[in-house]
């Protein structure tokens, strides 16, 4: 469909070249004296419509990149919430056709409350991105203890991700006027995005100065290549080839994470870690 598009455009191009040089053969032949005039202004109309034709073919790509990206989004939606749903199902048809120890019971019993978070949090996601695109997602302004609120965090995934070191720096309290439920999904969608790519430790810091706050957020992991980077906080990104996806996902989360901030008056921005990996910094003025 694009090399049909970005073809009918050369024909168009080709077309209106043509006709140019033989308007000019028309005009410079009946008035010759007038030749340095006609092919002024005709230099200047072909530019312009060139540059009208560029700017239309860059849109066309934009829309069929666009329409690719939620294409993939789809897929990749109905196979995020197809596999935990036939799990569940698998689990319980199981349970009615045999019997088990108690223990067994309760391991099946978990393992379907773990797939139906993996469900109720991919929903979650999508209605978030709706409400945000509709504006209708408000933030609830409190004064936030961020310390308090990053040392829970890491309280949790420290019990559930025990293979993963978490640091922590910044002692001082820093108090700010935030949503704290939008901070704290921006940082839980930060450390999840580590912790899918393979990242063994991961490091927080918190810094203040006289107009700002600032969280860093520095893994360990794959990080971002180079030709990903100026995209991964477009709605429905994906890194990488779609054909030989390795890793699960839908593209929302650091758009998500982007537009929580944002909400809350705040810039995130990517840097390379050094040696490798990557690294967020969530920043808000004062």
């Amino acid at each position: 469909m694009k090399s049909r598009a970005s073809f009918y455009i050369l024909l168009l191009t080709f077309y209106i070249l043509l006709q140019f040089v033989w308007w000019g053969y028309l005009l410079v032949s009946g008035q010759p004296n007038r030749i340095y005039m006609i092919l002024g202004e005709g230099a200047v109309f072909l530019g312009m419509l060139l540059f009208g034709i560029y700017r239309l073919y860059k849109s066309i790509q934009k829309e069929f990149s666009l329409g690719q990206r939620q294409n993939n989004f789809l897929l990749s939606v109905t196979h995020e919430l197809k596999t935990p749903i036939s799990s569940v199902q698998l689990i319980l048809q199981t349970l009615l056709k045999r019997s088990f120890t108690e223990d067994q019971f309760h391991s099946f019993i978990q393992t379907a409350l773990n797939e139906n978070k993996k469900s109720e949090k991919l929903i979650e996601s999508l209605l978030l991105a709706a409400r945000i695109e509709s504006a209708s997602e408000k933030p609830v302004l409190k004064s936030v203890s961020i310390n308090a609120l990053l040392t829970g965090i890491i309280a949790l995934y420290r019990i559930k991700s025990e293979n993963i070191q978490f640091l922590l720096h910044g002692e001082e309290e820093v108090r700010a006027d935030l949503d704290p439920s939008m901070l704290e999904s921006a940082v839980i969608n930060l450390i999840d995005n580590s912790i899918k790519y393979d990242a063994t430790e991961i490091k927080l810091t918190l810094s203040t100065g006289k107009n700002y706050t600032a969280i860093e957020i520095a893994d360990n992991g794959r990080g971002v290549d180079d030709y990903d980077a100026p995209f991964i906080f477009n709605k429905f990104y994906r890194s990488g080839d779609e054909n030989i996806r390795e890793k699960p996902g839908t593209g929302l989360g650091l758009f998500l994470t982007k537009e929580l901030v944002s909400l809350n008056k705040g810039k995130i921005s990517f840097q390379k870690n050094i040696p490798k990996g990557a690294r967020f910094i969530i920043r808000f003025e004062r």
